[in-house]
């Protein structure tokens, strides 16, 4: 298994010396399964025990097993492949509808391949077979009318001569199927056909539902899932009916972040709202200060979508103080809202809040009667507007009118771009954005990156059609501030605006320089001593994680590893930026591979919205040989684990076989890739007795002072904070139990003795052995800049 950050059991007879060991390199300890020889290595077809089905094929050369052909999913589109000695035929399995046309292409890329294609039916009859298309053109190309309803099978190959003295050709190659009444576009999942593992027990509640419920000491916070849709607002009161309980609220949404706000209505009773702007399941938290019963309603309402110039009417009345409303814009809007009141008395208050989709306020204005809210939209979306009477207990009818001037695209300064070029610029307050306009065509795979050098640059992508309209954005690639959009299919031809800006965009404050790439095509693959290639069809979020023998973890998390390795791309990050075609490659540079064992984990870490299992393939190299082509399938949250071994004189082989597990809370926390939280930036999570450490990763500059708080928001949670370096060694001094004697929330206030990555564990006292539970937020901050 890799190394775990599980933390020891803890101990009250120790002093603040011993505390420190306590969190120390040790998490790592774990006693190592027996080490087999080479000759006990698995060299041969292994299959495990279904579900699923995988199937490994061992290195040929290793061991005089016959190696069977690989059969690849294949969907309408293209994919890239190689012909050689090794490799001389690979298979492709698509399914059709009888009667359905198909159209399959091979087209040599590089080298001197003589594509061959072979169609075969789903009874394993072969129904097509080509070498040349033409007179004159060594493409291979079968077209026609399929016969039978099932699963096909294509194989790639070479043509090979009769003559045995004949050169046999290699290459690499591209495939293209086209078939009738397909298309390339992925069928949608409907977001509440399951509901999703929120990490903490919980009821399903529907709309209109009550429900009644108890905290106590030892159950202090109860969970409810309610599915939504896009606009519905979800409003929830929570009523204190027995005990000192004093209700507290809050609706959560992907990955625990809270939405909307919550509003104390009146003594013993707390409403919280929400609007819905992406159709999910959300999390409703019910809470507070002291134990007691309580009741629990909540219903939906459809939130009205704001058109430029039409007026809506409402009503402020205490039992509704606030009402949202949807708006779509685009990049560079500027947009006029005015609300006017029909009481002029002292107890109504209003008051206009614009907030982006993540609740970030944009900007906001009130008055006595009349409001106007002026605001320039920094991106292309879906915004909420919010109306409030600032007084609880008002009431009053309003009026509310969207007014919107659009940007002039002809007055944007566009630079102009083209594909396989590099371009430079530089991110500033006064300029805290660069367009790039370029054209392209239906299909085209286009892959876009945004890095830099500087340390105070967070990069920021987002690519719009010629209308403005977002098709896609990052704001991370893995561990690093880098932004990458990967293979991202164009949906028509024409021009397409690249805005490169900073996380935040005009509200951010991250300057500096910048290096931007636009490619279009397969992206290369690095080849290396050793190289791990996984590659998938869904939009769900598959990690690949190696451990080397060194014992350091290459993954998104952690890109880049001392020994060498590197991981080069990894795909639908977050979902934020799903990719047509989603790899993820991990390389280790160098002539010789180092010999040991190289444990390798697929891990379906978010599904993405899919409730179904994702079909992966594997294929590992060492010095340019395969060792291992797995396929196999995970469902959201299992991990698939194998490893191979590279014995000192460099043979290579299998030494564990595949096997799908399914992650604890902790081991997910632990191993799972850390959070990445930046300076000022405030984050939350929870502390359970199945999860009591959550661990947060960040780049520092050495001299930097910095302050890190974890506190308290539900529960009886009892704060611990640890700082660590790169490789999870405690640094001297860096662990706080409480900030003073009149708090439990932890403080650790530490000057960073080097520029680099850090590590910070969240957990409870006690930690493993500990008993408190509860929400927590933590926040860092750069109390002294060292660059100052």
């Amino acid at each position: 298994m890799f190394a775990q950050k599980i933390l020891p059991a803890f101990t009250l007879s120790a002093a603040a010396a011993a505390l420190i060991l306590l969190m120390g390199s040790a998490v790592h300890a774990q006693t190592p399964p027996p080490t087999p020889t080479f000759a006990q290595l698995t060299l041969a077809t292994v299959t495990p025990t279904p579900p699923p089905a995988i199937t490994v094929t061992a290195a040929p050369g290793i061991a005089p097993t016959t190696t069977s052909v690989p059969v690849f999913p294949l969907s309408p589109g293209s994919i890239e492949g190689n012909i050689n000695d090794t490799f001389p035929a690979v298979r492709y399995s698509f399914n059709a509808t009888s009667g359905d046309s198909v159209t399959i292409r091979m087209q040599s890329t590089s080298g001197d391949l003589d594509p061959l294609l072979t169609l075969y039916a789903p009874d394993g009859s072969v129904i097509g077979r080509n070498d040349d298309e033409t007179t004159g053109s060594r493409a291979a190309r079968i077209a026609l009318t399929l016969p039978q309803t099932g699963e096909y099978q294509v194989e790639a190959t070479r043509f090979t001569p009769e003559s045995a003295t004949s050169t046999r050709t290699s290459g690499t190659f591209r495939l293209t199927l086209a078939l009738s009444g397909t298309t390339t576009e992925q069928t949608p999942v409907d977001p509440l056909s399951s509901v999703p593992d929120f990490g903490v027990p919980f009821s399903i509640i529907t709309n209109q539902s009550r429900t009644a419920g108890t905290l106590t000491a030892d159950s202090p916070t109860a969970y409810y899932a309610i599915g939504a849709q896009q606009g519905d607002l979800i409003r929830a009161i929570m009523t204190g009916t027995g005990g000192d309980l004093s209700p507290r609220l809050r609706i959560v949404g992907r990955n625990n972040q809270p939405i909307g706000r919550e509003t104390q209505t009146a003594v013993g009773e707390t409403v919280a709202f929400a609007t819905i702007t992406e159709t999910g399941w959300y999390l409703i938290e019910a809470g507070g200060d002291g134990t007691g019963t309580f009741d629990l309603y909540v219903n939906m309402i459809a939130a009205t979508t704001l058109e430029v110039g039409t007026q809506v009417n409402g009503v402020f009345e205490p039992a509704a103080p606030s009402t949202s409303y949807l708006l779509n814009g685009r990049i560079g809007d500027e947009l006029s809202v005015i609300m006017f009141t029909s009481e002029a008395s002292g107890d109504v208050s209003p008051r206009i809040t614009l907030r982006d989709v993540s609740g970030q306020e944009l900007g906001s204005a009130s008055g006595e009667r009349f409001v106007t809210l002026r605001n320039t939209l920094p991106r292309s979306g879906l915004y909420l507007l919010e109306v409030d009477n600032a007084d609880l207990t008002g009431r009053s009818s309003y009026n509310l009118r969207l007014n919107s001037t659009p940007l002039d695209v002809n007055a944007l300064d566009v630079i102009a771009a083209s594909y396989n070029k590099d371009y430079s610029g530089a991110i500033s307050q006064d300029a805290p954005a660069q367009f790039y306009r370029f054209s392209g065509k239906t299909g085209d795979l286009v892959t876009i990156s945004m890095s830099t050098n500087s340390e105070s640059l967070d990069p920021y992508l987002i690519l719009m059609d010629s209308d403005l309209n977002e098709l896609t954005f990052n704001d991370d690639a893995s561990a690093r501030r880098d932004a990458r959009i990967v293979q991202f299919r164009l949906p028509k031809d024409g021009d397409y605006l690249i805005m490169a800006t900073r996380s935040g965009l005009q509200a951010g404050t991250s300057t500096g320089d910048y290096a931007l790439a636009l490619s279009a095509g397969e992206i290369s693959l690095e080849s290396g001593a050793v190289t791990v290639t996984l590659h998938w069809n869904t939009g769900a979020d598959l990690n690949l994680y190696v451990r080397d023998p060194s014992g350091s973890t290459i993954s998104y998390s952690h890109p880049e590893a001392t020994s060498g390795g590197i991981l080069q791309i990894d795909s639908n990050t977050n979902c934020q930026t799903p990719s047509i075609q989603p790899v993820e490659h991990i390389f280790f540079s160098g002539a010789e591979p180092l010999p040991g064992d190289y444990r390798i984990w697929v891990w379906d870490q978010d599904g993405c919205g899919r409730s179904e299992a994702t079909t992966f393939n594997l294929d590992v190299q060492v010095s340019g040989e395969q060792v291992m082509q797995t396929t196999g399938s995970t469902l959201p949250g299992q991990r698939y684990e194998t490893a191979i071994r590279i014995t000192d004189g460099g043979e290579s082989g299998i030494s564990e076989p595949g096997v799908v597990t399914n992650p604890s809370p902790q081991q997910q926390a632990s191993e799972g890739g850390d959070i990445f939280i930046r300076y000022g930036e405030t984050l939350s999570s929870s502390i359970t007795n199945d999860r009591y450490a959550v661990f947060y990763q960040f780049n520092g500059t050495v001299g930097d002072q910095i302050e890190i708080v974890m506190e308290r928001l539900s529960g009886n949670l009892d704060p611990y904070i640890t700082l660590r370096d790169a490789n999870d060694n405690n640094l001297l001094g860096g662990v706080n139990d409480d900030a003073n004697s009149s708090t439990r929330n932890a403080m650790l206030t530490y000057t960073l003795p080097r520029t680099g990555e850090y590590v910070i564990a969240a957990t409870r006292f006690g930690v493993r052995d500990g008993t408190s539970t509860g929400d927590f937020q933590i926040r860092l901050s750069r109390l002294i800049d060292s660059e100052n």
